[in-house]
């Protein structure tokens, strides 16, 4: 097999990888968000305070959006498309919005949750877009 092929494999399986962690974090973050309230009522004490807590909220976040920013720019060197990036960097930047003080839970929730929604749906299209293009 000559080596532009085993390149292109290897570059590929690593798109994979880093696509798939990022719509892995992305949507662990969504189901944090949505499953909070019944986590809280089964596990209450310390474990309800860390997942409440802004720290918890901030360390997601340092965990997602390095995974994000790679992984949309890797889509877009390989398939010059905008809308999956734009999509996701909005979806991080609410998500950003989301952690500043002051913001109400009702409406930090509720930005949170389209933040991710909106990072979750760009992965998506990042790596359809990344498929459809073989």
């Amino acid at each position: 097999m000559p080596i532009s092929q085993n390149i292109s494999r290897l570059t590929k399986k690593g798109n994979d990888l880093v696509e798939g962690a990022a719509i892995s974090v992305s949507v662990l973050c969504l189901v944090h968000c949505l499953a909070l309230p019944v986590l809280l009522f089964l596990l209450p004490g310390l474990l309800g305070i860390f997942v409440q807590s802004e720290i918890f909220h901030a360390a997601v976040f340092l965990v997602i959006a390095p995974f994000a920013v790679v992984a949309f720019g890797m889509g877009y060197r390989f398939h010059r498309q905008a809308v999956p990036a734009m999509l996701g960097l909005v979806g991080l930047a609410c998500l950003a919005v989301a952690l500043m003080p002051g913001l109400g839970e009702e409406r930090e929730f509720w930005i949170t949750v389209t933040g991710s929604l909106l990072l979750v749906v760009g992965h998506l299209l990042n790596w359809a877009k990344r498929r459809h293009r073989h």
